[in-house]
């Protein structure tokens, strides 16, 4: 469990009211996404919708129709990687597994290519995926990473996924966020601040900090709590997702 936002003891309501600027901050930019995953999520029900009234069942190629809002909010989102959608089974009448997905490429945007056979033992099993898992099991956003995409051509990334409804769980949608690009945002909302500033995830694993005394991509020995290891300040991201943000006088 991560700690509950928490003023510093002793300290002053300045404090306070500054980790909670930076955390609106932050919140934002996961926000950004998360909307366009939700116009995404919208566009993936108004095609089945359309389908199930044309014909009484959605196809892979009305998914693949999803396309164009999958390019464009791909074309807007600073940062990222790809956008996509993944299907629950049983949505779609000729296959079982099927996503559509499409990312940057050396020559644009592309269509991410994975092993869907489920008789095969390299077999990309989304069922079973944290990031699918979330919509599916618990009807919640996610925010997986950073990691090594090994899928997606060796990419660092972080992972957002919502859940599509419409009235069963049709699947999630995703966005990949790159984080050579996405933490330089991040650091942006962490530069306004008088204190040393430092952005962590579920694993301890460090975003993003303001400065040296934290590497990206390194853990923290223990959860940040405030009064303890020199933060001053700590508080919760939120969003489903699970990160923390924590303050420390200036080293």
């Amino acid at each position: 469990m991560y700690p509950e936002n928490t003023a510093p003891e002793g300290g002053t309501a300045e404090v306070g009211k500054e980790l909670e600027t930076l955390l609106e901050q932050v919140r934002g930019l996961l926000t950004e996404v998360f909307d366009r995953l939700g116009t995404i999520a919208d566009e993936v029900v108004a095609r089945r919708r359309s389908a199930l009234a044309d014909k009484g069942a959605f196809s892979v190629r009305d998914a693949a129709g999803v396309k164009s809002a999958l390019v464009r909010q791909l074309a807007e989102q600073p940062g990222a990687d790809g956008f996509g959608f993944f299907t629950a089974p049983g949505v779609l009448r000729d296959r079982d597994r099927h996503f559509e997905w499409w990312q940057r490429g050396g020559a644009g945007v592309v269509r991410l290519q994975l092993n869907m056979d489920p008789t095969s033992v390299d077999v990309y099993d989304y069922f079973e995926m944290e990031w699918f898992t979330a919509g599916r099991d618990r009807g919640r956003r996610s925010v997986f990473g950073p990691y090594v995409d090994y899928y997606g051509a060796d990419r660092y990334v972080i992972t957002l996924t919502a859940p599509v409804t419409d009235e069963v769980f049709v699947g999630v949608a995703g966005a990949d966020l790159r984080v050579a690009e996405f933490e330089p945002l991040l650091l942006g909302a962490l530069r306004e601040t008088g204190h040393d500033a430092v952005l962590v995830g579920p694993e301890r694993r460090v975003i993003a900090a303001n400065t040296s005394r934290w590497l990206v991509g390194s853990r923290l020995p223990r959860v940040p709590r405030a009064s303890e290891g020199g933060f001053v300040a700590v508080g919760e991201v939120g969003l489903d997702s699970d990160w923390v943000l924590a303050l420390a006088p200036r080293a």
